[in-house]
């Protein structure tokens, strides 16, 4: 004991919570499709809802970590009971709208009411600072953007983040995500087609605890389809990839996500079908612990 200090004078160092991440959407650009369309896969969402019904994809890594936002982002965040105040790091894949909106983005850094830091490529930024022109000087939020490319690298407070390619468009560097700290690493990998060279090379150390996939046409085979996003054959290669490689650890977790209501099956009938080849089919709201 030391010298004139009782045993209770000396507390604990306060424990780390452990890492988690929740899928708060996990939906492709269509997801109001099920309101019209008469497909059986729309019609079963439209009367079935519940895990069937998803959101735009994004994923809330705790601590701290938000990737893609856009205007159903609020939702996601409320349903999982996440405040706007435990977001410190927005991570954009790339500026289409599902992933990244610009007033959704001005909104959430104005209700955090604290600084936020976004991260994405030039293009992602470009969009915006041109919305932030059309603010007023009222309406700026604490908002600071940083340019990246893929094969960068740079921390996010407790995690430590790498840029890798995607395979989505031919306009602008689209971007998935490694995310190491704590003892643990992820891969956030949509949107993208097969992953380009450089991306399979850059994967080869990694010792991943979840991999994140997106599956955005189910088993669809049109080749027309399968520029710019991946089906389920892409899907279980990349797991065979990351399985025979070591890249995904022992019990390590593999999920799809950014899935069409079109094309793929509603989560009912598709996820017990994929758990029989070690993939969960993620859904809205789903928490799961590194």
């Amino acid at each position: 004991m030391l010298l004139g200090l009782s045993p209770g004078a000396l507390a604990a160092a306060p424990e780390t919570p452990a890492p988690y991440v929740v899928f708060l959407g996990t939906g492709a650009a269509d997801i109001q499709r099920p309101e019209t369309d008469p497909c059986d896969n729309c019609t079963y969402v439209r009367q079935h809802g519940g895990r069937n019904a998803r959101r735009y994809s994004s994923l809330f890594v705790s601590p701290g970590v938000l990737i893609d936002y856009s205007v159903t982002g609020r939702k996601g965040l409320e349903s999982a009971g996440i405040a706007p105040a435990a977001i410190d790091h927005l991570l954009i894949t790339h500026s289409h709208g599902d992933h990244c909106d610009p007033a959704a983005i001005v909104a959430l850094a104005r209700e955090k009411n604290k600084p936020l830091s976004l991260t994405g490529n030039a293009h992602t930024v470009a969009r915006i600072e041109e919305h932030l022109k059309t603010l007023g000087a009222d309406q700026q939020p604490a908002l600071t953007l940083q340019t990246v490319k893929p094969g960068e690298e740079f921390a996010l407070g407790p995690w430590r983040a790498k840029t890798l390619a995607a395979n989505h468009i031919p306009t602008e560097d689209a971007l998935l995500y490694v995310l190491r700290g704590q003892h643990k690493s992820l891969l956030y990998a949509t949107d993208t087609g097969w992953f380009p060279v450089g991306t399979f090379a850059a994967l080869g150390a990694e010792r991943l605890d979840l991999a994140v996939v997106e599956g955005t046409f189910g088993e669809q085979m049109q080749p027309n389809l399968l520029v710019g996003h991946m089906n389920f054959p892409f899907v279980r290669l990349i797991r065979q990839f990351l399985v025979e490689g070591k890249r995904l650890k022992p019990g390590g977790r593999f999920f799809v996500t950014h899935l069409s209501l079109h094309f793929c099956e509603p989560y009912d009938l598709l996820a017990p079908r994929l758990a029989a080849e070690d993939i969960v089919v993620a859904y809205d709201g789903l928490r799961v612990d590194l």
